[in-house]
């Protein structure tokens, strides 16, 4: 019984690890975490001219656009898609596969981010 129980920790706590984001390690200096709960995750994300942060997952989450820009986002095994996303704009998203952010704008864009932890992504299986 003892054994079952290590094992089953040791698991839930790779698991863990294995599926939890690490922002910090994304863009150290364009991430700021506001929050992070069992339910909830907000981030600030500031991307600056030029840069692609990723690659990177999401669970269900909420964007917040808090200025105006231009981003192309990279999807695997998709084409790029390009955005033109104005100060103000809410937007929703369901969980979202592996990707890459590129700012394709001429200044920094900023926004929020809340993730759904109790909705995350998961991976097809093959």
């Amino acid at each position: 019984m003892k054994t079952n129980i290590l094992t089953l920790m040791t698991f839930l706590i790779f698991s863990a690890s294995v599926l939890a984001q690490d922002w910090k390690q994304l863009n150290p200096d364009g991430i700021k975490i506001l929050a992070d709960t069992t339910l909830v995750r907000s981030v600030k994300i500031t991307i600056e001219p030029g840069e692609i942060i990723g690659p990177v997952t999401h669970p269900a989450h909420f964007a917040y656009i808090m200025t105006d820009g231009k981003l192309r986002v990279h999807n695997e095994g998709k084409e790029p898609v390009v955005m033109e996303l104005k100060e103000g704009t809410p937007l929703y998203f369901n969980p979202v596969g592996p990707h890459k952010t590129e700012n394709v704008g001429d200044k920094p864009f900023t926004f929020l981010i809340v993730e759904l932890k109790e909705h995350p992504y998961k991976p097809a299986h093959n």
